[in-house]
């Protein structure tokens, strides 16, 4: 099944997908896509699609 998830990133000194990609690893999550919804000055508010079993 494929649901959406909110999750926060701590906003890097250079912001890259890489950095994005490589944070959400850590989270265990099977992500499909993703997409920056809001930031302020610590956070990133990433919405992810994700498969879930």
């Amino acid at each position: 099944m494929i649901t959406t998830k909110e999750v926060k990133v701590k906003v890097p000194d250079e912001f890259t997908s890489e950095y994005i990609e490589k944070e959400l690893k850590k989270t265990g999550l099977d992500v499909l896509r993703w997409a920056v919804t809001d930031f302020d000055d610590e956070y990133y508010t990433l919405n992810l699609a994700v498969v879930i079993e």
